[in-house]
């Protein structure tokens, strides 16, 4: 509890640091016309959603946004989903416009579907008119190996996740759909939009110098290639607040510390296989991957 209480009043004292370091360094967009145009990130959960954002600014300048001291890592994009009152620190549009004025072609993050139903009735037309000026970049990545970080990643937050694997992926949302099936509707969703440049995470991460070049072209990017393309990952609390302390902001993945992703084979058994092939199936052969059994 002492511990809690303590971090809850360092971080209301940074926050209003840099509130007061904002109000004297940066000078805010006065609407969305002196905005770059921006570029939204749009991945399903554990698809390489970061690793993109971090991967883009490490290697287009257009993309580095311009930090303040003891500023979090995570306000050099701009998270759309936090247009939503359920959320623990609801989006403001002054806020995203601060956000947005970071950078010359600003990054916008997103787990959302196209449509962008989770945006709060009264932010929509500044959500629309955004998206509008906007061109979207799509990572994709093998659902079977989504479920498995999945599964890890939410075990540390989340009770209803710490059970078997199985169990897990038939869980159901709202809307009664698998996770496996939320998996597949979110990509075909994402794969029907028109004119969403898309690729899936191999290809991001294995051919990052051509991958990258492709983006850079057809996004109007500058590309600096760095060395290595691909950031190397923060992967402990710790690191990542002295990395913030230093105002580095070589990557803002979230990982399951201390706890190992399992791969597909190692969790999925054949009934999981064919749960699967069920719910996910044509999302995964439009993808190009298989499933097996």
């Amino acid at each position: 509890m002492a511990v809690g209480i303590v971090t809850k009043t360092v971080r209301a004292a940074v926050e209003t640091a840099v509130r007061a370091e904002s109000a004297i360094l940066e000078r805010r967009p006065r609407s969305l016309d002196d905005v770059g145009a921006p570029i939204v990130v749009a991945t399903h959960r554990r698809s390489g959603t970061h690793l993109t954002i971090d991967t883009l600014r490490r290697n287009f300048p257009e993309c580095r946004p311009r930090m303040l001291p003891l500023e979090n890592q995570h306000k050099a994009y701009l998270n759309i989903d936090m247009f939503d009152d359920n959320v623990v620190e609801p989006m403001t549009e002054p806020e995203a416009m601060r956000i947005l004025g970071k950078s010359a072609r600003p990054t916008i993050k997103t787990h959302a579907e196209p449509s962008f139903g989770i945006i709060e009735p009264r932010f929509r037309a500044f959500v629309d008119d955004l998206l509008d000026r906007s061109s979207t970049l799509c990572i994709t990545r093998d659902g079977r190996k989504v479920m498995c970080s999945l599964w890890v990643w939410r075990k540390r937050f989340d009770p209803t996740a710490d059970v078997p694997f199985g169990e897990f992926i038939r869980q159901t949302d709202a809307h009664g759909r698998s996770r496996p099936r939320e998996w597949a509707d979110h990509v075909t969703a994402w794969l029907d939009r028109p004119g969403v440049v898309h690729y899936g995470f191999d290809d991001f991460v294995k051919q990052a110098p051509r991958t990258l070049g492709e983006i850079g072209e057809r996004l109007g990017l500058r590309l600096e290639l760095a060395d290595p393309a691909i950031p190397p990952a923060v992967r402990t609390r710790s690191a990542a607040w002295l990395a913030r302390l230093r105002g580095d902001l070589t990557s803002t993945n979230h990982h399951a510390a201390g706890i190992p992703t399992p791969k597909p084979d190692e969790v999925f058994s054949p009934d999981d296989n064919a749960f699967f092939a069920r719910e996910a199936g044509g999302a995964m052969e439009r993808l190009g991957h298989a499933i097996p059994g």
